[in-house]
């Protein structure tokens, strides 16, 4: 009876909260899956506006509200992805953030994690994608932290991309500035091994994780780390984070992990999708369709031939991180879904699908591994009201052409997704992630001044903050960036002090929007100007939107300051057939080059395009 009454209150809520009854959709006669992992039901469901209004049979369909019938199919909460790279492709090629969030809409992923990103970046994908002007599905922005020479620094991002700390005081300054951007989630890299192919890297200590932890719990922000060993796991659940991402993959989790983690409350994310062996991997025939046509051409020379032998250490591994999911599972400890996919072969969207289907391999019946990938992975990110079907949820729904609670190859089969109550139209994004051409994505316009010293916060006119990035290595370059204010002309001052390898370098990167997310559009210019002087060797790269070939220029400066102009058609790209598009860029990345061991520097004032 109580239940009864909650239910009814509940409805009541929402129907009082909600939009007019245009904005209503009655899904009439699907089997539901609820995502709490008990068996579906018949029933139709009411949505109104953006949440669940109704669940029942046989419910009347109110004066405006849009008819979908569901007979024969399973209506169940959209997937989510708690750990992906929207700005890795997965195959060679350049990023594109509307063809990934498009291929997650695709396969019924309507939530994910991206940890491809700096805090300079969340804000303008938010505008982009809260306007609607790039459809993508919920995003859960990340901020990453790391350690001093750890796991997350060595592929030359820069330090901005992940901000770094070995000691808990060096963690709260380090949380400052991550809170600062309002992230969704925090990402820690806690775990420095490198699988046996390559040094391993540092690990992050108890008392610095436990101190981000506090931090981010006290904003009300999760934390997910990068842990791949059963020591770093240990570590991971005694500072109590949201969930061990990656997946153990050294050894047998042990009692001693398992009541870690019961006493922390630590959810295990497995990312079993980038550990499977790709030397045998075979599709299924419904995902091979689904498949990105780049994605099926770089895969199809494989398949036509007899398998590799997977390595003995590949090998190892995947058996231990299978058998740790079931051991896991058998422990009770809540599982998640997230693929890390962007990375080499992991694909976006389809891959959430397979990790559903290897938990389904790995011991989980399909309802347990469907309950993963929608409620279970929702609490792991505090998301009280999103990963069931329920009164008062908010209706992320996929509509399935078959019974993926019995037989989970049948989530291929995905027909509708409602996004917060909206459907979305499936075939304009099909035909966007077949096509060769670049998602199109917001333009701001360029007036001409770009970093002229008028401002006092260290941003540039335009309001972007310039950042690091180096050579990738253990051992890279390092450059810090200053602005001496010696005569009131705030000019941009880097040095580097770079690294071991043999052409080493180090780049001062100048958004030309914030993040370097959006592209800016520089027509009516002829080049770029700035004043300059330094010690080293120089180039500037325009980088664009949707090439992976940048435009490049070389340049020189001396101890005396002088005008450098670079006209557009200076610029030489290292594919002969790409054309600069002066529509589509992003940044402008100074290289400063030198000898091993060596520093170089560079002063700029005056930045501006030029007519």
């Amino acid at each position: 009876m109580i239940r009864t009454l909650v239910a009814m209150l509940m409805a009541l809520l929402v129907a009082a909260a909600s939009p007019a009854p245009g904005d209503m959709v009655l899904i009439r006669g699907a089997r539901v899956f609820d995502g709490s992992g008990a068996a579906a039901f018949g029933a139709d469901v009411l949505v109104r506006g953006e949440r669940i209004a109704a669940i029942g049979a046989h419910i009347a369909r109110p004066r405006g509200a849009r008819l979908v019938e569901a007979r024969g199919m399973t209506l169940m909460p959209g997937l989510h992805d708690l750990h992906t790279h929207m700005r890795a492709p997965g195959f060679p090629a350049a990023d594109d953030l509307g063809k990934a969030y498009a291929a997650y809409l695709l396969a019924g992923v309507t939530s994910a994690n991206d940890y491809s990103l700096s805090g300079e970046m969340l804000a303008p994908i938010r505008a982009m994608t809260g306007d609607g002007s790039v459809p993508a599905p919920h995003l859960s922005l990340a901020v990453r932290l790391g350690v001093p020479g750890g796991h997350g620094t060595e592929f030359g991002w820069g330090s901005a991309f992940t901000l770094q700390a070995a000691t808990p005081r060096a963690a709260h300054v380090a949380m400052r500035t991550a809170l600062s951007y309002h992230p969704d989630v925090i990402k820690v890299f806690a775990d420095g091994w490198r699988y046996g192919r390559s040094p391993d890297l540092g690990d992050m200590n108890t008392p610095t994780l436990a101190a981000i932890v506090r931090d981010a719990h006290a904003a009300g922000i999760p934390v997910i780390t990068h842990t791949v060993t059963l020591a770093g796991a240990k570590i991971a659940a005694a500072a109590g984070v949201d969930a061990v991402g990656h997946g153990v993959g050294d050894a047998i989790v042990d009692d001693a992990l398992i009541a870690a983690m019961r006493a922390s409350g630590t959810a295990y994310i497995p990312s079993l999708a980038a550990y499977e062996p790709q030397e045998d991997r075979t599709f299924a025939a419904a995902e091979w369709q689904a498949l990105r046509p780049p994605e099926r051409a770089g895969e199809a020379p494989r398949l036509a031939t007899a398998p590799e032998p997977v390595p003995a250490l590949e090998s190892r591994r995947w058996t231990i991180m299978q058998a740790n999911v079931a051991r896991l599972r058998d422990a009770g400890i809540p599982i998640g879904v997230g693929t890390d996919a962007g990375v080499g072969g992991v694909y976006h969207g389809w891959s959430t699908v397979r990790e559903v289907r290897l938990l389904g391999r790995s011991g989980l019946s399909p309802r347990q591994a469907l309950a993963a990938a929608t409620a279970v992975s929702a609490r792991i990110m505090r998301r009280a009201d999103a990963g069931r079907i329920a009164i008062g949820q908010r209706a992320d729904l996929i509509l399935v052409d078959g019974r993926p609670d019995v037989r989970l190859d049948d989530l291929h089969k995905v027909v509708r997704v409602f996004l917060s109550g909206r459907e979305v139209a499936l075939p304009p994004l099909r035909r966007l992630i077949d096509g060769d051409a670049p998602s199109p994505l917001p333009a701001v316009r360029m007036t001409g001044p770009i970093d002229t010293g008028v401002r006092g916060d260290g941003r540039t006119d335009l309001a972007t903050l310039p950042v690091d990035s180096t050579e990738p290595g253990i051992d890279h370059s390092h450059l810090d960036i200053v602005r001496p204010d010696d005569s009131g002309a705030r000019r941009l001052f880097a040095v580097a002090r770079l690294g071991a390898a043999s052409r080493p370098y180090a780049q001062l990167v100048v958004p030309l929007t914030r993040g370097a997310i959006l592209r800016a559009d520089a027509r009516g210019f002829t080049g770029v100007a700035f004043r300059a002087r330094g010690m080293g060797r120089y180039r500037l790269t325009l980088d664009s939107y949707g090439l992976a070939s940048p435009f490049r220029a070389s340049f020189a400066a001396g101890a005396d300051e002088a005008e450098v102009r670079l006209p557009f058609a200076a610029f030489a790209s290292g594919d002969g057939s790409a054309r600069l598009d002066v529509t589509a860029l992003r940044a402008l990345v100074f290289r400063l080059e030198g000898e091993p061991g060596g520093r170089a520097w560079l002063e700029l004032g005056e930045l501006r395009f030029y007519r």
